[in-house]
């Protein structure tokens, strides 16, 4: 299931996920790397938004109470992971910068139920580093909270090139079976 000792065709660790159709697709694990600089570009989008709050309320001379500036200030903080992942199929706008996302080991898209798994047990993750440990040692690139949600986080880069696809060099020998296939046009490849 997974390429441990890397063949030269297996890059980067990879999960296959056998969808509820029988199809079994393979999905490059992100990286920790990957993962550690989605968070942070999350975290500065988050410091951008409260210091431009800081900064205009000032600015307005609004003058709010503790209660509303730990609601201004909290709740995007505390919930921005769980709202982008739900909203944004499985990505924050880190994760998207990074063409990763959240997915199901089991090949199904991750319901509500899997974010706000994932979402309670961020806290334990970060506790003493404790998540990136665990995807350093799963294999699946999961942490607490993927293990417990049964997903993982993918990515969604394409790893191919031009010269992978076209221009390949035929052997002389190389007979077209489908003769017919040069009829058609773009419509008919749909």
């Amino acid at each position: 299931l997974f390429c441990r000792p890397r063949p030269a065709h297996c890059l980067m660790e990879t999960v296959h996920i056998e969808t509820s159709h029988n199809v079994a697709m393979h999905y490059e694990v992100a990286t920790i790397v990957d993962r550690g600089i989605a968070v942070v570009l999350d975290w500065l989008l988050l410091a951008g938004y409260s210091i431009g709050l800081g900064i205009s309320l000032n600015a307005l001379g609004i003058d709010l109470s503790e209660g509303m500036l730990v609601v201004l200030y909290g709740v995007p903080w505390t919930f921005y992971h769980l709202i982008s992942e739900v909203l944004m199929d499985g990505q924050s706008l880190g994760k998207r910068a990074r063409n990763i996302k959240v997915a199901r080991l089991d090949g199904g898209q991750p319901g509500l139920g899997h974010y706000l798994l994932r979402w309670v047990l961020r806290l334990v993750d970060s506790l003493f580093l404790l998540g990136a440990v665990v995807i350093l040692f799963n294999g699946k690139g999961q942490r607490l909270g993927d293990i417990a949600a049964g997903t993982t986080v993918i990515s969604t880069k394409q790893r191919y090139r031009l010269g992978d696809t076209l221009l390949l060099d035929l052997l002389e020998e190389h007979a077209v079976v489908f003769t017919e296939a040069t009829r058609l046009t773009d419509v008919h490849a749909r």
